[in-house]
């Protein structure tokens, strides 16, 4: 049977951006290889440019992370910005940046309590 992990020397562009996702996402490959059921170590040589998955196995661990992960590895993978959401921006921002969105959120709705339907803003939270 055909392992589908190819021994490589040197890191691709593919590998470096998943361990990039992982540090930048604070993903754990031991949670994530669990659930795609690709082993840890398997999970460290890739990062480390050790070996090369399969695209099955690639596949199965993207499938594993979060939506905002996933869209930032393919779009710096293949170089095209997917529709960018406003979630993705501060989930990637430093707590500084957060804090300053939600300084901004919280002046909006001190500004002008007239105009914003607390109701709605509710539901969405």
């Amino acid at each position: 049977m055909q392992s589908f992990v190819t021994e490589t020397e040197t890191l691709e562009p593919h590998q470096k951006l998943f361990d990039e996702m992982l540090n930048r996402f604070n993903l754990s490959a031991k949670a994530i290889s669990s659930a795609a059921g690709v082993s840890e170590v398997m999970i460290s040589r890739f990062r480390r440019g050790k070996v090369d998955l399969g695209a099955a196995k690639l596949i199965a661990l993207l499938a594993t992370v979060p939506d905002e992960a996933k869209e930032w590895y393919l779009a710096q993978l293949l170089g095209v910005k997917p529709g960018i959401s406003l979630r993705s921006f501060v989930i990637c921002a430093s707590p500084q940046e957060k804090a300053e969105v939600l300084n901004i959120i919280a002046g909006w709705m001190q500004e002008a309590p007239a105009l914003v339907e607390i109701e709605p803003v509710a539901k969405a939270v």
